[in-house]
């Protein structure tokens, strides 16, 4: 079982079989700074080996889930007068930290209460499951503060299509839970934050009956599948994953469970 590293700028709480992530800096909203960012990508390129945490999820302290990028922070670039190559190479680590988010091989959920700008909506779009409360609000600002959304339009694109992406990355419009919802942004929207932690338990819960190896290899089909390519070998790819997991434990005790009407292993079922 994989460590992970320690982190002062986020707090790692662990239950069980579940990694909860969360942004720890209410006085600021939430706001990705630097050393933000850095420890997410740290933790999440921990994870993969991390095989005790069957489940991922990211929330935010204080009521909000992520204002965006830390406006400070951009503010200290300006009169430092930061040199290109520096700001190239810490926008060009914001992707490696969304490389990191989208090659995790666990169920990734979101749940997002209070608010989910810029980037922070760009890091959900990455999420296997988004849960959000109804008055939460969204907006990718970039372009309303002079700057592009550089690393998270491709993912915007992917979670919501070309024309809704388009819109929103050009125009800034802010909108609420259900709106994100009707976009594509957001799975399930529930009333309040008391609401969004009572489905989010139950929805791990349901989560379980899902063998851990299998959801890892499904993504890795869902990624392929995503990204394109010639077609002839994403059949070869999704056929070798399909092997890899005939040939292994989680099938044989899934197959024999079936067979005996019970609960398989990795779902509470009797080892076998």
């Amino acid at each position: 079982m994989g460590e992970l590293p320690e982190v002062t700028a986020l707090e790692l709480e662990r239950r069980d079989d579940t990694l909860v992530i969360w942004f720890n800096r209410p006085e600021t909203r939430n706001a990705l700074s630097a050393a933000v960012a850095g420890e997410l990508q740290q933790v999440f390129e921990a994870l993969p080996a991390a095989s005790q945490y069957r489940f991922v999820v990211l929330r935010g302290r204080g009521g909000v889930f992520c204002a965006g990028g830390d406006l400070k922070q951009f503010r200290e670039v300006f009169q430092g007068g930061a040199e290109r190559a520096a700001i190239v190479e810490a926008n060009a680590a914001f992707g490696e930290l969304m490389a990191a988010i989208d090659a995790l091989p666990q169920l990734f959920v979101v749940a997002i209460e209070g608010a989910a700008m810029a980037g922070g909506l760009g890091i959900a779009c990455l999420a296997d499951l988004v849960l959000a409360t109804a008055g939460a609000r969204f907006a990718l600002t970039e372009v309303s503060l002079g700057i592009p959304p550089a690393q998270i339009t491709p993912v915007v694109i992917e979670r919501v299509g070309l024309a809704e992406a388009r819109r929103l990355l050009l125009s800034a419009q802010r909108f609420d839970g259900t709106e994100a919802a009707r976009l594509g942004f957001v799975n399930e929207v529930v009333a309040d934050a008391e609401a969004l932690d009572a489905r989010l338990a139950s929805l791990l819960d349901e989560a379980r009956r899902c063998a851990p190896g299998a959801l890892a290899l499904t993504k890795q089909i869902i990624r392929a599948s995503a990204a394109g390519g010639e077609r002839q070998a994403l059949v070869q790819f999704a056929a070798e994953r399909f092997a890899d997991a005939m040939l292994g434990d989680e099938a044989r005790e899934g197959m024999r469970a079936f067979a005996d009407k019970r609960a398989p292993a990795w779902a509470g079922g009797e080892d076998s």
